[in-house]
């Protein structure tokens, strides 16, 4: 059986065991971002670093090395449909694979600027895959159009710190609409959302702030959550969203 199949019966929990362990030799970088942001890159590289130190790829023939990529045979297409079902876990959807094999160095914008190309250096060689992200797919059932955000409680973020995060909001629950179809599909969306405005702030700052709640806006009872936490809301054309954070320990 393969390795990438024995991992469809651990849970969640389990799973994110196994992601945590690393193996010398192995990095992964985006190579062309895509249809993915900041967040979602930085979550496809450690997982695709984590699956292919998991999954050696074997040179020792083309057959080991190719396999069937849809039937996730061969030694590149175990680390692939590694890479696939981790991010299912951990987004409640999984991009779809285009192409895989060795990295050609460049151009990678030859692949199409909707795609997303993940490069990964191994001891047996530096290897790339595809990724395209299929219509409906990661919450995008239709346009979210403008979001608009509010600070609902400062806390200790400073002011230029608060016009930073709305922005931020901004921009990322334009982009990431908020799937209600089904709870999981709500998690992940508002998850990617949430995790868009953390990068961002991370890219400025130089540090992330701490997520401690997010959920549908309550409408009131801000202060609940501490007095040095603070409240963003977003309102989207699904919802009234918000999201709690610390940014002092």
């Amino acid at each position: 059986m393969l390795r990438i199949l024995g991992l469809a019966a651990l849970s969640p929990a389990l799973g994110e065991e196994f992601l945590s362990k690393k193996s010398a030799g192995t990095s992964a970088r985006c190579l062309l971002r895509g249809w993915a942001d900041d967040s979602q890159c930085e979550e496809m590289v450690k997982i695709a670093q984590d699956c292919f130190s998991w999954n050696p790829i074997d040179t020792s023939n083309v057959g080991s090395l190719q396999g069937s990529l849809g039937d996730a045979q061969g030694s590149l297409g175990d680390a692939t449909e590694c890479v696939l079902y981790n991010l299912k876990l951990k987004w409640n959807w999984a991009p779809e694979l285009s192409g895989s094999g060795s990295n050609t160095g460049g151009p990678y914008d030859v692949y199409g600027q909707g795609n997303s190309i993940i490069g990964v250096d191994t001891p047996s060689g530096k290897w790339q895959f595809i990724l395209h992200k299929g219509e409906g797919q990661g919450g995008d059932h239709g346009s979210s159009g403008t979001a608009t955000a509010q600070s609902l409680h400062r806390g200790d973020a400073t002011p230029a710190q608060e016009k930073d995060l709305l922005k931020f909001t901004e921009r990322c629950f334009s982009k990431h609409n908020v799937d209600t179809s089904n709870l999981g599909a709500l998690q992940g969306s508002l998850g990617s959302a949430i995790g868009c405005v953390l990068s961002k702030c991370e890219k400025k700052w130089g540090w992330k702030p701490t997520l401690s709640q997010s959920g549908s806006n309550t409408g009131a009872g801000y202060d609940g959550f501490g007095l040095g936490a603070t409240v963003i809301g977003a309102e989207t054309s699904t919802g009234k969203w918000q999201f709690v954070v610390h940014l002092k320990f």
